[in-house]
């Protein structure tokens, strides 16, 4: 956890306003004693799990799982090195290694893993041993990963540094702050980043401390409970984790920027990137929420293959289809007050957050409306209001803490409208369409031409700036065309 979150983070701050301020002979110094510390830190976790894997097996009841762990002891290692490093390429803005990297981990942990799963299945080894022969692609693709990211710091642009980066105007070499500095400034920037990563993943452990046994309180017997509860975190708790993902690197790509501007004292600058980022994730945030909500059914049984468990779950994933538009928020959110050394307050935001939703885990399942009690919709609706107060907080921070000031109307109200129109647009489409040729393909249909019409919808409302879209790759290209077709105001 410290080191895929805040590990990564405090390195781009501290790379970013090293480069504003020309310091490369300190962003050097701190790229030597991180990866010197890290590699010892993880060839240590590694060389633990691997001499003690059969007591850690023991220790979890779970005996044979010994050789999985020997199998993903690597991983430790690896890890350490990748998210220094990603880290060190984010802080200069440089996102492309760590794509690159990220995609070869994909594809060595599900195509090696698969591969060499069937090879012990086909060798008729037991289950145990599968599963370790399938655990073998996740070390081996962090593997792959973390050699492309050496590769790249030794062939690419950022190792290239002139030899006068490093000395000062008398030629002598430039003083640095001292390794316990570095490392002070390191941990204070990391730790309370890791912390708030912790207290977002347990707060889906509290659903499952909690839940159950509360759904158990309003009658139900325990297995039908694990049954709810599993079927809410496996249908609609997957589908919701997948629109962050477009979200978080808005979020990687803003603190290096923002760093350095406030580094530099270009605060315009600051603040403009901020709302782009705050722009973009509406964008795609509100759609997916939108979408989410009015297609839940039609799309858990499109991926799923248990209609009855789709029907289920559909109810529950649309009532927790609003939190996507919240996530979106409070991972920006989170990014303006890292990127202003604010990190600190991410950490109480959480903090609230977490006691707000353990209270409403606790109490909702047995809260009754008109005769229904809610049950199973306490674990979205104690989700939503994790979030909410995440959100709130953070821009009550920003706001008392930062000269930044952010118009709500101004930045989500278009987006809205526009993601409001796309709903209907697939509601309608799917409806109309899914008689004659079946509900799969009148789904994906929908989703085409409410994504069509969506992205229409934000042209003609001047949802999107010029300045949103050349952000991207091929923007002022985009750009052009754009304003020849007269859909971007110039």
């Amino acid at each position: 956890m410290f080191s895929t979150s805040g590990l990564p983070v405090a390195m781009s701050l501290m790379v970013s306003e090293c480069n504003a301020s020309g310091d490369h002979a300190e962003k050097n110094k701190l790229l030597r004693l991180t990866l010197a510390i890290f590699v010892s830190v993880g060839a240590l976790g590694t060389a633990l799990m691997a001499i003690f894997c059969r007591n850690l097996a023991s220790f979890i009841a779970a005996d044979y799982s010994y050789l999985c762990i020997l199998a993903i002891s690597p991983a430790l290692f690896f890890v350490c090195i990748s998210s220094t490093l990603r880290g060190y390429f984010q802080g200069h803005s440089n996102m492309l290694p760590t794509a690159i990297s990220e995609i070869l981990e994909a594809v060595g942990k599900m195509s090696l893993g698969i591969l060499l799963g069937l090879y012990a299945l086909n060798r008729g080894l037991p289950l145990y041993q599968v599963a370790a022969y399938s655990i073998i692609g996740v070390s081996v693709g962090l593997a792959a990963g973390t050699i492309f990211l050496m590769l790249s710091k030794l062939l690419g642009k950022q190792s290239r540094i002139n030899e006068s980066d490093g000395l000062s105007e008398n030629g002598n070499a430039k003083e640095t702050r001292s390794s316990k500095e570095l490392l002070s400034r390191l941990f204070n920037i990391a730790i309370p980043v890791m912390i708030s990563s912790s207290l977002l993943s347990m707060s889906s452990l509290l659903d499952t401390l909690i839940v159950i046994r509360r759904l158990i309180n309003t009658g139900i017997t325990e297995s039908v409970a694990i049954a709810m509860y599993g079927n809410y975190t496996s249908y609609c708790v997957t589908l919701f984790n997948l629109p962050p993902a477009l979200l978080y690197p808005i979020v990687n790509s803003l603190i290096p920027i923002v760093a350095s501007a406030r580094a530099t004292g270009e605060h315009g600058r600051a603040h403009a990137v901020i709302k782009t980022a705050l722009r973009l994730s509406a964008v795609i945030a509100l759609p997916c929420a939108f979408g989410l909500a009015t297609l839940s059914e039609p799309i858990l049984k499109l991926i799923f293959t248990s209609e009855a468990s789709a029907e289920m779950a559909a109810p529950l994933l649309s009532v927790l289809a609003p939190s996507v538009f919240l996530i979106g928020i409070m991972a920006v959110s989170n990014g303006i007050l890292q990127s202003n050394g604010l990190q600190k307050y991410t950490l109480i935001s959480m903090l609230c957050g977490a006691a707000v939703k353990a209270l409403g885990a606790y109490l909702l399942p047995t809260f009754t409306v008109g005769g229904f009690t809610l049950r199973m919709y306490a674990a979205p609706i104690s989700t939503f209001f994790f979030y909410l107060t995440v959100t709130v907080l953070n821009f009550y921070f920003i706001v008392k803490h930062t000269e930044l000031r952010i118009s709500v109307s101004g930045i989500y109200i278009r987006p809205f409208i526009a993601s409001a129109l796309c709903a209907v647009t697939a509601a309608g489409s799917f409806i109309i369409l899914r008689d004659p040729i079946g509900a799969g393909p009148a789904v994906l249909i929908a989703i085409a031409t409410a994504a069509a019409v969506y992205l229409m919808c934000l042209l003609l409302l001047g949802a999107l700036t010029r300045e949103d879209i050349s952000t991207l790759p091929q923007g002022e290209r985009i750009c052009r065309l754009l304003e020849k077709m007269r859909l971007l105001r110039k």
